[in-house]
């Protein structure tokens, strides 16, 4: 009888291992999805600083642009605190009341926002997340 209960508790303990393994794969999935954002469409808007998150996992840039006549609130998502440092972004980078140009990859939903593709500051400074300018 001493087998048979390590047998089920090592059986027990080997399913709770793969449930567990699974739900965190599947987090960390949904979490690296970009999927919501349309890549294929970039728009490039013209506004000014609300205000600028460095930080983790996510940064995040929050900029109010004229749209239709009113000021409209746009959340712009961008990469990690780690990644930005390598491209030279701060935590200074986007100062309130700043003026820029933003390009992103909207929503696909359609609601104001999107994902961070490129900035330009009045100074002529250009931004980007990648190595590359997109």
């Amino acid at each position: 009888m001493g087998q048979s209960v390590r047998s089920r508790r090592a059986r027990l303990l080997g399913i709770a291992a793969f449930a567990a393994a699974t739900a965190v794969a599947s987090v960390a999935s949904a979490h690296h999805s970009f999927a919501m954002f349309d890549k294929e469409h970039p728009v490039e808007l013209q506004g000014t600083v609300k205000s600028w998150e460095f930080t983790n996992p996510h940064s995040w840039l929050v900029l109010v642009v004229m749209k239709n006549g009113r000021p409209t609130e746009i959340n712009v998502e961008g990469a990690s605190v780690n990644t930005l440092i390598r491209q030279g972004f701060g935590l200074h980078t986007f100062a309130p009341g700043e003026k820029i140009s933003v390009v992103i990859s909207p929503l696909k939903s359609g609601s104001p926002g999107g994902a961070f593709v490129k900035a330009t500051k009045t100074d002529g400074t250009v931004l980007t997340e990648s190595p590359t300018p997109n």
